[in-house]
């Protein structure tokens, strides 16, 4: 049985009129918690027993019960799709797979952005900025941007002033603290580069999808998550290490061929990539969860 499914985990949100809901507002991206909670889920391979280690033991650290339980609820809504049986997804994979800390985020960036709210945003509004070549991002900005779209979405329309405004300002907080943008008080757009195993994470993800065709590939609007257009996409592929995919353009005719049939055989050949290594550098690591 084909163990890989996700919350979120590369499957593009559908937008409905009740899915726009700006639950960022309530809560935090909680990036260092999401790594712990997602080993320790890898780690204990029950729900059940990572929600006793989270709750009954804190191993996140946190003072009280009710912060705990919302953290541990707010992850498992984005990441772990059934709770009653164990299932791995590739981005547990990635976190548990001894990579790069850069990798890791930025692939736990995009499945973060996948969030129906997170990805219109950021595609409808952040993206345009950045190509108009915005110096300061405002969160009266962004509130103004959900204001003109409200009427399409329900949950945006029952959500109060103090609610949106929150949101807003969480929202730009967040793709600071995953390194899109820099800055505390005023917001702007960092300089940033995605790793080669984070492009190719994507593209693997798009492919489950059934994504393969390369001008679909390249024009997919996942690719404004990180604030990249299709010449940049088509260069970074096309310079991509070979060992993940091959890229060729003749005249009009593009051709992507990937070198693994799913991510989690693209994941496979990272780790043991990895392995390698940080065996020839730093000796043995912790043993991922595959072996």
């Amino acid at each position: 049985m084909n163990n890989e499914r996700a919350a979120t985990d590369g499957a593009e949100s559908t937008e409905s009129t009740d899915s726009l809901d700006p639950k960022i507002a309530h809560h935090s991206t909680y990036i260092d918690e999401t790594k712990r909670i997602l080993d320790t889920y890898i780690e204990s391979g029950s729900y059940r027993d990572l929600e006793r280690q989270v709750i009954e033991e804190n191993i996140l650290n946190k003072k009280t019960n009710e912060y705990r339980k919302n953290v541990l609820r707010e992850v498992t809504r984005r990441h772990i799709a059934d709770t009653d049986e164990f299932a791995v997804t590739p981005l547990m994979r990635i976190v548990t797979g001894n990579l790069r800390s850069d990798v890791v985020d930025w692939c736990l960036y995009y499945e973060f952005a996948q969030d129906p709210f997170i990805r219109r945003v950021t595609t409808d509004y952040l993206y345009p900025e950045f190509e108009r070549g915005t110096l300061n991002l405002n969160a009266s900005d962004i509130v103004e941007f959900l204001r003109a779209i409200e009427d399409d979405h329900e949950k945006l329309q029952s959500r109060s002033e103090a609610t949106i405004n929150e949101a807003a300002t969480k929202y730009l907080t967040s793709l600071r603290n995953f390194g899109l943008l820099e800055g505390r008080q005023q917001k702007e757009f960092a300089v940033t580069y995605i790793p080669d195993e984070t492009i190719a994470y994507v593209v693997y993800q798009l492919a489950g999808r059934g994504v393969t065709a390369a001008s679909e590939v390249i024009e997919h609007d996942n690719w404004k998550l990180f604030l990249m257009d299709e010449s940049t996409v088509r260069r970074r592929i096309r310079d991509i290490d070979s060992r993940y995919m091959t890229y060729e353009k003749r005249g009009s005719t593009e051709r992507l061929v990937r070198e693994y049939d799913t991510a989690e055989e693209l994941i496979n050949a990272l780790w043991t990539s990895r392995k390698a290594h940080t065996s020839r550098t730093t000796g043995p690591r912790r043993p991922w969860w595959g072996e």
